[in-house]
């Protein structure tokens, strides 16, 4: 099930994303940031009680203005800074009810973003740190019978290390040209998958992927493991993205939020939405 809400989700963020995949990444950003602000405001529109919010602006803007006008006298400042807040908790009440609605665009569009923004594919020539975890539950597995299939344009740089006490094996792999790659971890007739993604464009890249669980709703990029698998998971130590801002270094998630946020102000009285 979770497989199949992370294929539909990212086939279509596939496509959102395909026009800005050779370009800087901040163009693909900018894209999705404008995408989230029009949905967050037409859902605004939608279920919020306009003219309620914007009573409750108002208020606010009376009082604050009240404020400044009485500074000089004591208890009509502290009458004025009691109706002040009862005009926030207000204006909270009014604009709760259409968080619960966008919520859930917002969650899906950070967890397709991050799966773009938060690591990038290997350059050639970096070391490739690949985890397979053997699964408690499955029939005893041999880690020394566990061996791991390279398709050609990738080579083992190390023999691997196993540690029978965490049941893992640990690889180091070098990438000798661009592309995506599909390694095979083998034990007896069983095998599962993995793949690499080196020197692509901005492509979803998995990090791990791991049995069915709540978890693969955060990982969209990658099927999830079979059940039956002897693996628990298999886990890739991907570089970090630098995001470069406008020369400001970023963490993608700050630049989603600022530069929607600045969207939805500027844009706000397209829509007519008072927020």
């Amino acid at each position: 099930m979770f497989d199949i809400i992370n294929s539909i989700f990212s086939g279509i963020f596939n496509a959102l994303f395909f026009p800005f995949k050779n370009l800087n990444p901040l163009w693909g950003m900018l894209a999705i940031s404008l995408l989230a602000s029009i949905v967050i405001l037409l859902i605004l529109k939608a279920t919020s009680d306009q003219a309620g919010i914007k009573r409750a602006k108002n208020l606010m803007k009376g009082h604050f203005l009240a404020f400044r006008l009485y500074r000089d006298d004591i208890g009509l400042m502290l009458d004025t800074f009691k109706n002040m807040l009862f005009s926030n908790l207000l204006y909270l009440r009014k604009s709760f009810k259409p968080i619960l609605f966008f919520i859930l665009p917002v969650v899906v569009i950070i967890i397709q973003l991050g799966a773009r923004y938060e690591y990038r594919p290997f350059r050639i020539g970096e070391p490739i740190i690949v985890t397979l975890q053997a699964d408690d539950l499955a029939e005893k597995v041999d880690l020394s019978q566990v061996e791991l299939q390279l398709p050609e344009g990738l080579t083992a740089d190390m023999l691997p290390v196993r540690i029978k006490q965490l049941r893992e094996i640990n690889w180091r792999l070098l990438a000798e040209k661009p592309g995506v790659y599909e390694i095979v971890f083998k034990f007896g007739e069983n095998s599962v998958k993995k793949r690499i993604e080196v020197e692509q464009p901005l492509v979803a890249v998995s990090p791990a992927v791991e049995q069915p669980s709540f978890k693969a709703l955060i990982n969209p990029a990658e099927r999830s493991l079979p059940t039956s698998s002897f693996a628990a998971a298999i886990s890739i130590l991907y570089p970090r993205r630098d995001f470069d801002v406008f020369g400001f270094n970023l963490h993608w998630l700050v630049a989603f939020f600022v530069v929607s946020l600045i969207l939805a102000l500027a844009l706000k009285r397209v829509f007519d939405v008072e927020f």
